[in-house]
């Protein structure tokens, strides 16, 4: 699929990406870097699988150029922008096939273009690693908490305990349980025999220092927590992530179009019933709001950023405290 990819070179490689994808009119050079030092861990770095979540990309193009093998144990894989085709034009998704990548895995190696990128990572990349740390954020359509969610199975050498110290090490506030999409980078990874660690954060159309500041942080700790750099931060000794369970109740969809005005900061913790937005209407001749209120009890983790909404999207979701 990518010529000259030679996951067991030794040292540090970098190839254009878009090599996997010719002949897209415009689009410019992006990378896959492969660093190896040795025996020990295997990591892939991947962000940008929506082409708007930006925060990650920026964070792993920067630890492509400053990281070097011998900061490294073992193998790192950093794919700063797995969907070159929207992040370069500036949507969540390809304007080339109109697919959401995250929901196209396994991929086919001859398909379209955001099903040939899925392939590549699940067929060529997955396979040549232990742990996938899939690096996404809110892009235009939402702000999230920092958060952390991971997932393994009977195939993968990071069993349960081992994946939840590994959430552990990122140091993130908050940490997510929720059931895992086979179609999803993070859901296939384990169903190939590779764990999976999710990030979330940041978004609402645009780039703010301390929300960069925290990804970059959160990885440079959890991948120093795994042993696959040999420097970065301490992992805090404690834990004292806050454990939210997200189910289907905890998603506060819009039954109708219009204007959403948001009642309480993302993060804050509520109880049922209270109320989390106000859908206002966009037309007609009443101005009476739809309100939407919680549930039930826990704490507000992503919120929706534009000011428009239509009916059956999210205008927000909370996690449920666990006992």
């Amino acid at each position: 699929m990518l010529d000259g990819f030679n996951p067991d070179a030794p040292g540090k490689t970098i190839l254009d990406l878009t090599a996997i994808t010719p002949g897209i009119d415009g689009l410019q050079e992006d990378v896959i870097c492969t660093i190896n030092n040795g025996e020990g861990p295997r990591v892939i770095l991947c962000g940008g699988i929506h082409g708007d979540e930006y925060e990650a990309q920026i964070v792993l193009r920067q630890l492509v150029n400053e990281i070097q093998p011998q900061d490294v144990r073992g193998r790192l894989i950093i794919i700063p922008t797995i969907n070159p085709s929207a992040s370069q034009r500036g949507q969540r998704i390809s304007p080339e096939d109109g697919q959401n990548m995250n929901r196209t895995f396994p991929g086919k190696a001859e398909g379209s273009v955001t099903e040939r990128m899925s392939a590549f990572l699940h067929d060529v990349v997955f396979p040549q690693a232990d742990l996938l740390v899939d690096v996404h954020a809110g892009g235009g359509d939402y702000n999230v908490v920092p958060m952390v969610f991971g997932f393994t199975s009977d195939k993968c050498s990071i069993d349960n305990a081992a994946l939840e110290g590994i959430l552990d090490s990122w140091g993130y506030p908050y940490i997510e349980y929720v059931e895992g999409i086979a179609s999803t980078s993070a859901g296939a990874s384990p169903l190939a025999g590779v764990a999976s660690v999710e990030i979330e954060g940041g978004g609402g159309g645009a780039v703010r220092t301390e929300e960069v500041a925290i990804m970059r942080d959160g990885i440079l700790r959890g991948l120093k927590a795994y042993g696959v750099l040999t420097k970065g931060a301490e992992s805090p000794g404690n834990s004292t992530a806050i454990r939210v369970d997200v189910r289907k109740d905890n998603n506060h969809m819009a039954e109708g179009d219009g204007i959403v005005e948001h009642r309480v900061p993302l993060g804050a913790e509520v109880a049922t019933g209270d109320l989390l937005a106000v859908i206002h209407p966009a037309h007609g001749r009443t101005g009476t709001p739809v309100e939407i209120r919680a549930k039930g009890p826990g704490i507000v983790l992503r919120q929706r950023a534009r000011f428009f909404i239509r009916k059956g999207e999210l205008i927000c979701n909370t996690g449920t405290l666990r006992a």
